[in-house]
């Protein structure tokens, strides 16, 4: 997080569990909220400008937070996880009735592809990521049409 936030990006960070919303483990985020996983929308609001990354633990929560991301705007949605483990999300999603042009926004596994081993090397995959997005978004609002 740190790192997203020196390349301007305002991070929150939401979880079930105040002891993982706490200043003191995400002193850069500008926001902190405990919230329901089954209810985001509660305590979270997601628009066309933001950037969404969902890695809740052990996954278990990734099908639900998923479910609700997109069905919201968004500039990008990211997701950690192998590649097994995203092809079951994704037919569950479709099973629930998530369009495949929804389910087509994610970008997974998260990150550029820098084969990335280290949990730092990996945020850095994930922060390139995001720029590119971001600048691509930048480029294509730039343009005259």
């Amino acid at each position: 997080m740190p790192l997203l936030s020196r390349v301007g990006f305002r991070c929150v960070v939401f979880d079930d569990r105040p002891e993982f919303t706490t200043e003191a483990l995400f002193p850069d985020a500008v926001a902190r909220i405990t919230g329901d996983f089954e209810n985001i929308a509660a305590s979270l609001e997601i628009g066309p400008g933001d950037y969404v990354t969902v890695m809740t633990r052990g996954h278990s929560y990734d099908l639900e937070v998923q479910r609700q991301v997109l069905a919201r705007p968004s500039a990008y949605v990211g997701v950690i996880g192998s590649r097994s483990k995203i092809a079951a999300v994704n037919k569950r999603l479709l099973e629930a009735g998530v369009p495949q042009r929804e389910i087509d926004r994610v970008h997974t596994p998260i990150g550029l592809p820098i084969k990335a081993q280290t949990p730092a090397e990996i945020a850095v995959s994930i922060a390139a990521e995001m720029i590119l997005i971001r600048a691509g978004l930048a480029e294509a609002s730039a343009k005259p049409g």
